[in-house]
C-alpha cells in the first residue's frame, strides 16, 4: 500500500522527523545520474546537484507557469527524497516567520539554521557550514561557477541573513490578503492576480535569506530553497482549496485569462510544455532550454508520456496534502 505523505511545518514536527528529513537530502549527495562530466550532456550529477542543473536549465519566472512549473520541480524532488526514506515529505517553512526563532506549535521556538552535526541547516550568516557542508567544495579546483559544468561542486553556500532585509521576521504580505487578493475580480482574472502577490511575496523572500538563494541563478543549490518553494506551493494549494471555488482545481478553467498562452522567446506560458522534463525538441518549448539528462540523450526520458505535459496536466493542478491551509 502508498504512504500517504504530508507535508508539514517544519518547525513543528519533531527533531527527529527534521534530522531524517535532512539526512535525506543528504543522501542524495551520494547518488549519480549515469554517464560522465565530459559527456556531451554532462553525466554523472548528483541527484541534490540535479536541482541545481534543472533550475538553471530554464528559469520560469514572472510570467503564468512560475506556479506550476516549480510545483512540479518540487513533487519531483520529494519522489526523489522518498528514494532514500520513504517516510519523508517535503515539508515547509511557513515564510512569515524569522527561520531561527520559528514557533514550535507547543510554546516553544525552533531555530532552523542550527549547525554542527545535529544541527539542521547550518549558519544563518556566511557559509552554511556543517551539516551541509558535503554539498559544496570550498577547495575545489574546478567548480561549477569556473565550468558551468553540473557535475562539479559549488564552492560554497551562504546566507546573509543579519544585512538588509534579514533582521526578524520577513516583511511580507499576509498569507491569508495573499489568498483573498483576487477575490473582487472576474474569475477568469483571478489566477493572473493572485500568482502575481504570491511571487512578489516569493521574490521578498529570496532577498530575506540572501547569499545564495538571493541569486536565482544559484538558488537551488541550498536546500532550504524547497522549505520556501514548498511553502509558496502551499498558499497555492490554499487558493485552491477555498470552498465555493471548486474551479480552481479544474484545469480547464483555473488559469483563465492565461489558460491558452504559449510560449514567448524564453518566456513560458500555460500550453508550454514543462522543460527541462519534456526535453528541448518538444512541439511549442521556450526558447533557450539547456537540455539536461536523463531528458536528453543518451537516456531520452523526454519522450516518456509522463514527461511531455503542460501546466493544465491533472498532476500539475491537482494540489498534495499539507497539513495547514491558509483559508
Amino acid at each position: 500500500m502508498e504512504t500517504k505523505h504530508i507535508r508539514q511545518n517544519i518547525a513543528k514536527i519533531s527533531e527527529d522527523e527534521r534530522i531524517k528529513f535532512r539526512d535525506a537530502i543528504l543522501q542524495l549527495q551520494t547518488k549519480f545520474f549515469s554517464g560522465t562530466r565530459d559527456d556531451p550532456v554532462p553525466g554523472h550529477v548528483t541527484y541534490w546537484f540535479k536541482q541545481d542543473e534543472v533550475h538553471q536549465s530554464t528559469h520560469v519566472h514572472g510570467g503564468p507557469a512560475f506556479l506550476p512549473w516549480h510545483r512540479e520541480l518540487c513533487h519531483r524532488f520529494e519522489k526523489m527524497l522518498q528514494e532514500v526514506d520513504a517516510s519523508v515529505a517535503l515539508h515547509y517553512w511557513d515564510g512569515t516567520t524569522d527561520p531561527r526563532e520559528c514557533p514550535d506549535g507547543h510554546g516553544g521556538i525552533v531555530n532552523l539554521f542550527s549547525n554542527g552535526l545535529n544541527g539542521f541547516m547550518g549558519n544563518a550568516i556566511g557559509i552554511a557550514g556543517s551539516p551541509l557542508d558535503s554539498l559544496y567544495d570550498p577547495m575545489a579546483i574546478i567548480d561549477r561557477d569556473t565550468t558551468d559544468n553540473p557535475a562539479d561542486p559549488p564552492r560554497g553556500i551562504f546566507r546573509n541573513m543579519n544585512f538588509g532585509s534579514g533582521i526578524g521576521a520577513p516583511n511580507i504580505e499576509l498569507w491569508e490578503d495573499i489568498v483573498a487578493s483576487a477575490n473582487n475580480l472576474p474569475q477568469e482574472r483571478q489566477f493572473r492576480r493572485f500568482r502575481q502577490r504570491l511571487e512578489n511575496a516569493h521574490n521578498t523572500l529570496h532577498n530575506y535569506i540572501g547569499g545564495t538563494i538571493g541569486d536565482p541563478h544559484t538558488a537551488f543549490r541550498d536546500p532550504f530553497i524547497f522549505l520556501l518553494h514548498s511553502n509558496i506551493d502551499r498558499i497555492w494549494a490554499s487558493w485552491q482549496k477555498i470552498q465555493g471555488q471548486q474551479w480552481r482545481l479544474d484545469p480547464d478553467l483555473i488559469y483563465g485569462i492565461e489558460s491558452n498562452t504559449q510560449a514567448q522567446g524564453e518566456d513560458p506560458g500555460i500550453l508550454t510544455p514543462l522543460s527541462p522534463w519534456a526535453g528541448i525538441n518538444a512541439p511549442g518549448i521556450e526558447d533557450g532550454v539547456i537540455p539536461a539528462r536523463p531528458w536528453a540523450p543518451p537516456e531520452n526520458e523526454d519522450q516518456l508520456p509522463e514527461n511531455q505535459k503542460n501546466s493544465r496536466d491533472p498532476t500539475v493542478v491537482q494540489p498534495v496534502e499539507y497539513d495547514e491551509y491558509i483559508i
